[in-house]
């Protein structure tokens, strides 16, 4: 009795252990998608690349403000002679220093504006705005890629679960045909050589379904590397499949959607216009600049902090200064044409990404009107194999065919079935791909 209760509670304990295990819950890609650009190291590296760029705006901003300096300064000095300064009404120095050592506190305060530098202020502020605009356009096409990257990667294993499916399908099929050629060889139907056939099918099936297994638990690894997760956590997609909207609009559409709705052609463009402000930030060194200060100096010739009236000076000043660099006028060339060839660069770039995405959009637009267009054969095509081996298996139970016919045709059938799966993926992935050429938030 004693045996049968340990039994029992090992059973219970193993059972309350079994249902513990947390079962993975379905991970739709929208949700897949949010956590990669949370997580996303090259997201994270991006948007530091911009709070970057939006730093240095803010330098180039700083920089157009008044500078204001401050100092206090004491010391000793030690004189060879008395020391007056100033006289008074009454003939006697304002201020007197007698021989010997004493102390002195000097400080001062002053504040400066440039006032006019050739437009050179505005035009760094400009073009420093300008950049880091670029910068956060540069952030949102890497999560443009980012999230094609995690579809491209999601559907991936979605398309080798389902493969999995068939092939496990076709397993247990072939469990049963070889169930029935024992049979049928018992009844002289078949000879042992069939039968063998059929086993090393299955072999042959086997081997590829732990291949697709092995290659599921390396996307697995790799889409939680991608959006985040840690290594070791289960997680399930969702592997239902639809057809994606079949579009009817022209090409010409795509590519003016893509022209006006690509970040990399806005960014180019602002590259372009903040190249342009950098040429006339190098030509302010060819104006004139004016400057304004103001400035406040207090000399205490005394050791007290607070001196008597009498025995300290003080004084405050305001001035303007023009200054012109004359050396502007022989030794800008080479900054000049640098600045004109930055902008040069700029706008080719911006030519060629034109034609990169122009190749870009075509090339999915085409490739989506394909994949729809397979899938109509590869639909036709399994019809007719399910049709073929549906003949081929009641010739083969008669006795009319070998083994050699029978798994031909159910080679077909497993070839014309995966196919399915991949056209299906590939059309999804061939959309998004197009809304990603187009600049669409996918």
């Amino acid at each position: 009795m004693k045996k049968y209760v340990i039994g029992a509670g090992l059973w219970l304990l193993s059972l309350g252990w079994t249902t513990a295990q947390p079962t993975p819950s379905v991970m739709p890609l929208d949700q897949a998608v949010q956590r990669a650009l949370q997580n996303n190291k090259s997201i994270k590296l991006a948007d530091s690349r911009t709070l970057a760029a939006e730093a240095r705006a803010q330098e180039a901003k700083d920089r157009s403000l008044p500078q204001a300096n401050a100092s206090l300064a004491y010391s000793r000095y030690s004189l060879t002679g008395p020391f007056a300064f100033g006289q008074g009404s009454d003939g006697k120095a304002l201020a007197s220093i007698p021989a010997g050592a004493f102390n002195a506190t000097i400080g001062g305060a002053t504040i400066t504006k440039e006032v006019f530098g050739g437009f050179a202020e505005k035009s760094a502020e400009l073009s420093a705005n300008l950049l880091a605009k670029a910068s956060q356009l540069d952030a949102q096409r890497n999560r443009s890629e980012l999230v094609y990257t995690v579809t491209d990667a999601y559907y991936n294993i979605v398309k080798l679960i389902r493969s999995t499916s068939v092939i496990d399908q076709n397993i247990r099929q072939f469990d049963e045909r070889e169930r029935e050629a024992q049979n049928l060889q018992k009844e002289g139907v078949v000879t042992a050589n069939e039968v063998l056939k059929i086993q090393l099918q299955r072999n042959n099936l086997q081997l590829s379904r732990l291949q697709v297994e092995k290659a599921r638990q390396t996307a697995l690894y790799n889409f939680n590397l991608l959006i985040g997760l840690p290594d070791d956590q289960v997680i399930t997609v969702d592997t239902t499949l639809a057809n994606p909207v079949v579009t009817a609009e022209p090409l010409s559409n795509f590519l003016g959607q893509a022209l006006q709705s690509r970040p990399e052609v806005q960014a180019n463009a602002l590259r372009v216009q903040s190249a342009e402000a950098m040429l006339r930030n190098t030509k302010s060194s060819m104006y004139p600049h004016l400057g304004v200060s103001a400035g406040y100096n207090y000399i205490n010739p005394t050791a007290r902090l607070i001196p008597e009236g009498s025995s300290f000076i003080s004084a405050w000043n305001v001035g303007a200064g023009l200054s012109y660099n004359i050396g502007s006028l022989y030794n800008m060339k080479g900054k000049l044409n640098t600045a004109k060839t930055a902008i040069d660069q700029a706008s080719l770039q911006g030519q060629q990404q034109t034609d990169q995405i122009r190749s870009e959009v075509v090339t999915a637009y085409n490739n989506y009107q394909l994949a729809l267009e397979q899938q109509n054969v590869i639909r036709t095509a399994v019809g007719q194999a399910q049709e073929n081996y549906r003949l081929t298996e009641s010739r083969f139970r008669n006795g009319l065919v070998g083994s050699t016919d029978l798994l031909e045709a159910d080679s077909f059938l497993l070839q014309a079935q995966l196919n399915v799966i991949n056209a299906t993926v590939d059309a999804q992935l061939a959309y998004q791909r197009l809304l990603k050429a187009t600049g669409h938030n996918l």
